[in-house]
Parts: structure tokens; C-alpha cells; sequence
């Protein structure tokens, strides 16, 4: 077939079906309702493979010859067309990303969707690098920052008291290099950035604020009941260190997942703390939480504001869809308005510790139901593969007696330091529950 000419290509109308016009040496013009375009065809291991040239008339006839002899060329010499031209991409692709702030963006959506980060932590990791690195060293080609440039912009954040921020700025600077010598932006030589750039010390370990007193407790109990912010919010606070799960946890708690027959609240994988991966996991259980009494009948006042469906501790501002539940600091917001300090004194995530310690202290009860209603996984090797068990029944009947001992600690009575364990517990009926042993 001889050569195509300009006049017949543009005489090519389109059909219902697309068709091909051959002008040799394996180019094509593809004919389509939706335009025309340059197709380079050839065959390899008995496979017909298509390669697109580019639209028609934005290359030209003979820009396409010259791209078919190329692709011709390099067949003769043992190359195949496709790979030559994926790796021209990538490289095109790498050449774009030519500052700091590119590669880092690239980085950062490739590693988002890899590792199934959720869109909070995502937006956390990013704003790191706009708030501490992009401003001084993001315009630059990440080829001609001089490892003093990364000193400095670790030692900001240090030098203003947040260490634990600088050590995590640094981690992710050290992937953004990584991924930059990856994909071959820069060379492995090149690479200084490391655990011990800008000799940052070990963070101090970050525990919550916690109260662990009995007479403190229960002054703080009496402040919440007497707490004149928003009911939900009250009911939220009262809540909070009798089930003492975590914040986030609560505020997004659903009316469906609380069943008042068996007492007991459901919290799916979705709503939990855990690794994206784990939550979308159809094998990862839910955690359920057992109601005390007294957790049963707040919710029962608060069931007639906010129910029968959807959120527990639903917003009053109803502006979005993310808005429906209160907001994730709520509770420390409220524990401020009372006067406690959340970073010192007690914070909406210190009352897990309150109830970790003082069950432990005062009610004796063993460590492994303590954890297991905290959600932790077992300590012991692959405990968190063979040991299953919820202690449900063991764990309904300790927060009761958690519930009964945060009411007389806020109606003023104290363990008194002759008491032991035993006599504590001996002191009250073993609680009733419809659940079941």
C-alpha cells in the first residue's frame, strides 16, 4: 500500500466502527468519531502491540514518520519500542519533578496510596513539610540543598520546645530523599539525610495527662456533673471516664451500635485506632464494650435528643457531612472551660490511664481484662494471632464496679488506706447483668 497523503487524511472521514489507514513501515492512522490519531503497530512473542504516536493534526504526517523510523530503528537493534518509550515517560515524568516541594508532593500521594494512610494522617505529614521545610527549601532542586539548609529546618521547630516535631519533620524528609534516589532523581551518593542528621536527641516519651488520686477524681467528677456547657457535651464527659475508651472513639459513636438488651456497645474496626490496612480488613473483629448501669441511663437521657439513629454525640453544627459528631476536641475543649490545664493536669485520652491504674490499684482486677477492655492487644508472643478472648463477661462485671466506685468518689468517699482489695470488693454484690457469664 502506497504512502498516505495529506489530502487523504484529511478526506478520512469517521464511521460507526473505527478504522486504519497503513502508510508503512508499521504507521498507522487510526480513525475514530472522537478524532484521528497515529498508531505504531508491530508484532512481539506473537503479540500484536500498539503504540500511540500522538492526535492527528497536532503531529504531523511527517513528525509521525520521523517517531516510526525511530521506533524502527530501535527494533533493529534488539530494543522494544514500548519499553524505550515507558522509560522516556518515567524520565520526562522525573524531569518535572525538579524542586523539593515536587518530589515531596510525589512522595507523599505515592506513599498515601500505598500504605493506606487515612485522609487525617495524610494531611498531618504534609503540613509538616509546608509549615517546616517547603517555605526555605522547597523551590530548590532537591540535588543542590546543602545538608546545613535540612540542619536548620530541623532545629526551628527543636529550638521552640518541639522535639518530638522535629523528629518526625526529619523522618519525613529522610523518605522524600529516599524516594528521590528510587526513582532515580538523585543519586544514592547524594542521599545524607539520616537518623542522626541535625543531632536531634531521643524525644522524651509522651504520656497523656492523667489523674490518678481518689479525692482528685472525684472533684473532677463533681465538676463534670455540675458542668453548664452543652448537654451532649456533658453526657460526653461523663461518659468518658467510665468506659474509658478512647476520644475519638466515643465522639463517634452510633446509636445502631449500642444495644441496651445486652448492654453492651459495639465499636466497628472502621471507628477504632489502627492502621488503614487493618480497618478495611473484613477479618478484623469490632471491639465490644460493656455498659455499666450508669453508662446505660446517660445514654437513655440523651437518646430522645439525638436518636434513634446516627450519632450519639451528634453536632449542633450540621454545616457538613464531617460535622455530624463532635469535633475531636470537645472534651479538652470542656475540660479547659472547667479549668483543668489538658497538657498537666487531665486530658479527654488521660482517663484510659485514670481507669488503667486505679481498677489495677483499688480494684484489684487482673492486667490482661484491664487491656483487653482497653483494646491493647496481648503482650504475649503472636497474642494478638491465638488470643481472642474478650473477657466479656469479666469485663461487664468490672466497670461496674468502676461505674460504683466513680460514684462514691464523687459523692466524697474515699478508699480508705487500711482498706485492702478484698474488703473492697466485698463490700457490694457482684453486679447483675443480663448478658451472661
Amino acid at each position: 500500500m502506497g504512502l498516505l497523503s495529506e489530502t487523504q487524511i484529511k478526506a478520512a472521514k469517521p464511521s460507526p466502527k473505527e478504522y486504519m489507514l497503513n502508510d508503512g513501515d508499521n504507521l498507522y492512522l487510526r480513525v475514530r468519531a472522537t478524532g484521528k490519531a497515529w498508531i505504531y503497530r508491530y508484532m512481539r512473542n506473537g503479540k500484536t502491540i500498539k503504540i500511540g504516536m500522538g492526535p492527528y493534526p497536532e503531529v504531523t504526517l511527517a513528525q509521525a514518520r520521523a517517531k516510526a523510523y525511530e521506533a524502527n530503528s530501535q527494533r533493529a537493534n534488539g530494543l522494544d519500542p514500548r519499553e524505550v518509550q515507558a522509560q522516556q515517560t518515567e524520565q520526562e515524568r522525573i524531569a518535572r519533578l525538579h524542586t523539593f516541594d515536587l518530589l515531596a508532593r510525589a512522595w507523599h500521594a505515592s506513599a498515601k496510596k500505598d500504605r493506606r494512610w487515612s485522609e487525617d494522617y495524610g494531611q498531618k505529614v504534609i503540613r509538616h513539610l509546608e509549615i517546616h521545610v517547603f517555605p526555605w527549601v522547597g523551590h530548590k532542586p532537591i540535588e543542590t540543598i546543602l545538608p546545613t539548609e535540612i540542619v536548620q529546618c530541623l532545629h526551628r521547630p527543636k529550638d521552640r520546645g518541639n522535639l518530638e516535631t522535629a523528629q518526625r519533620v526529619r523522618e519525613v524528609v529522610q523518605h522524600v530523599y529516599q524516594y528521590a534516589v528510587d526513582i532515580g532523581a538523585l543519586e544514592p551518593a547524594k542521599n545524607f539525610v539520616n537518623k542522626n542528621t541535625g543531632g536531634l536527641p531521643s524525644p522524651r516519651s509522651r504520656h497523656y495527662a492523667a489523674i490518678t488520686e481518689p479525692a482528685q477524681l472525684g472533684h473532677l467528677l463533681r465538676d463534670i456533673r455540675n458542668y453548664h456547657g452543652h448537654f451532649i457535651t456533658r453526657c460526653a464527659l461523663r461518659l468518658a471516664p467510665m468506659l474509658f475508651q478512647r476520644p475519638g472513639q466515643i465522639r463517634l459513636a452510633d446509636w445502631e451500635d449500642i444495644n441496651f438488651e445486652v448492654e453492651i456497645w459495639r465499636c466497628p474496626p472502621e471507628k477504632m485506632k489502627m492502621r488503614e490496612w487493618q480497618k478495611r480488613d473484613s477479618r478484623t473483629p469490632s471491639h465490644f464494650v460493656p455498659l455499666p448501669r450508669q453508662a446505660l441511663e446517660i445514654l437513655e437521657e440523651l437518646r430522645p435528643l439525638t436518636g434513634p439513629s446516627g450519632p450519639v454525640f451528634r453536632s449542633m453544627s450540621r454545616r457538613s457531612e464531617t460535622s455530624r459528631y463532635i469535633s475531636d476536641n470537645t472534651i479538652n475543649v470542656a475540660l479547659r472551660t472547667m479549668g483543668y490545664d489538658t497538657k498537666e493536669e487531665i486530658t479527654g485520652h488521660g482517663f484510659r490511664a485514670t481507669a488503667r491504674t486505679m481498677i489495677r490499684e483499688h480494684l484489684g482486677w487482673d492486667p490482661d481484662v484491664i487491656e483487653r477492655h482497653l483494646a491493647h492487644a496481648s503482650d504475649e508472643e503472636l497474642g494478638s494471632s491465638y488470643d481472642r478472648a474478650a473477657f466479656i463477661a469479666q469485663r461487664k462485671e468490672m466497670v461496674q464496679q468502676w461505674a460504683d466506685f466513680l460514684d462514691e468518689l464523687e459523692g466524697g468517699k474515699l478508699p480508705m488506706p487500711e482498706d485492702n482489695i478484698l474488703q473492697f470488693i466485698r463490700s457490694r454484690p457482684r453486679s447483675e447483668t443480663r448478658f451472661g457469664t
